[in-house]
C-alpha cells in the first residue's frame, strides 16, 4: 500500500477521495474497484483515504487486498471515536490536497463521476459541487414507495445553485475554503444522529460559499432490504426533523420554540391527512407519515440537542 501524495493544498490538479467506512467490507470493495475504473483524469494526482470508524480495524483486510493502479495512491487510517462526524474530520486531517471528494462505502461511482465533478468546479469556481445519488435496490422496492420513487433524490440542471438543506456528503467535491467557511470541521455533537454535514454547509453558505449541482456526477447507492422498511424510514425522518431544527438554531438561537410549534402544526396536519391520503395512494399516505415523523422530530429537537451536548461532555471528561 502506498501513502497519499504530499501535494500542497494549493495544487489544483490534485484531489483526494475520502471514504468513511464502518463494517461494510463488500461495499467498500465495490467502491474502491469503481474508483480504479474512473476515466477522464489524465494528469491528475489522485489519492484515496479510507477512514475506518471501527476500533477493531475491520476494513484493513479489504484495503490491504486491493492495489491501486497508477496514478492512484491509497491510505488507510482508523478513527476509533464513534460517529460519522469524527470519521469525516479524520478524512480531512489525513487528506493533503485542496480538493476533497466524499463518497460513501455503500455507493458505486459511474466511470465519469470524479471527472464530471472536477469539470463542473473548474467551470463554476464553486466551493462545493454536488452530484446525484441514484438508488440501486437489492430487492424490489415496496409498492407503497411508488416503485422506488420515494427513495429518489431530486435532480437539477448542472451548474444550478444548491441550498444547504439539499446538500449532503454522499456525493460531493469540497474545497478547503468551504471547510474554513463552515467552521473548519464537522460538528461532533451530531455523531449519533447525522446532520453534521448540513450544519457545515449551512455555515459555509451563510459565510459566502457557493454550492452548485453537477447532474453528470452519478453514484449508485446500494439499498439493502432493511433500509426499505417503513420503520427505518420513519426513524430517519424523525432524526431529520430534529437535525433541521438543530441546524437552524445555530444562526437563530431563539428559534427553538417557534420551530417546535411549527413541527407541532405540521404533525397535526399530517395526522389529519394520513387516512384521506389513502384514497389517493399508499405512497401519498406514507409521505404524510414522513411529515408526521419529521414534525415530531422538530418538537423534540431541543431535548435531542441537550442529550448530544451531554454525551460529548461525558466523552471528553471520561
Amino acid at each position: 500500500m502506498t501513502g497519499v501524495s504530499g501535494a500542497p493544498y494549493g495544487a489544483t490538479d490534485a484531489v483526494t477521495v475520502a471514504i468513511c467506512t464502518h463494517r461494510r467490507p463488500q461495499g467498500l470493495l465495490r467502491t474502491l474497484r469503481a474508483l480504479w475504473a474512473q476515466q477522464g483524469l489524465t494528469g491528475r494526482v489522485l489519492c484515496v483515504v479510507v477512514v475506518d470508524n471501527d476500533a477493531a480495524a475491520s476494513a484493513r483486510p479489504v484495503v490491504e487486498a486491493v492495489s491501486p493502479p497508477p496514478p492512484w495512491t491509497l491510505r488507510y487510517a482508523v478513527e476509533p471515536t464513534p460517529g460519522v462526524a469524527a470519521a469525516r474530520n479524520r478524512c480531512l486531517a489525513e487528506a493533503t490536497t485542496e480538493l476533497v471528494a466524499f463518497i460513501d462505502d455503500d455507493e458505486v461511482p459511474a466511470s465519469g463521476w470524479l471527472s464530471a465533478l472536477l469539470r463542473c468546479r473548474a467551470a463554476t469556481a464553486a466551493d462545493a459541487v454536488f452530484g446525484c445519488v441514484v438508488p440501486q435496490f437489492e430487492v424490489p422496492p415496496p409498492a407503497w414507495s411508488g416503485d422506488g420513487a420515494l427513495f429518489c433524490k431530486p435532480r437539477r440542471p448542472t451548474g444550478s445553485a444548491v441550498g444547504w438543506e439539499a446538500a449532503y456528503t454522499a456525493n460531493v467535491l469540497l474545497s478547503r475554503r468551504l471547510i474554513d467557511l463552515g467552521g473548519g470541521a464537522f460538528d461532533e455533537r451530531f455523531a449519533a444522529s447525522g446532520g453534521e454535514d448540513a450544519l457545515l454547509f449551512c455555515r459555509a453558505e451563510r459565510n459566502g460559499a457557493r454550492l452548485v449541482w453537477c447532474d453528470e456526477a452519478v453514484v449508485h447507492e446500494c439499498l439493502p432490504a432493511e433500509r426499505l422498511r417503513l420503520a427505518w424510514l420513519l426513524r430517519r425522518a424523525f432524526r431529520g426533523g430534529q437535525n433541521w431544527v438543530r441546524v437552524r438554531v445555530d444562526f437563530q438561537p431563539r428559534a427553538w420554540l417557534p420551530l417546535a410549534l411549527r413541527g407541532a402544526a405540521g404533525s397535526l396536519v399530517a395526522t389529519l391527512l394520513i387516512v384521506p391520503s389513502l384514497a389517493v395512494s399508499r405512497a401519498a399516505a406514507v409521505r404524510q407519515a414522513f411529515r408526521l415523523a419529521g414534525g415530531l422530530g422538530k418538537i423534540t429537537a431541543w431535548w435531542a440537542d441537550r442529550a448530544a451536548r451531554g454525551a460529548m461532555g461525558r466523552h471528553y471528561v471520561g
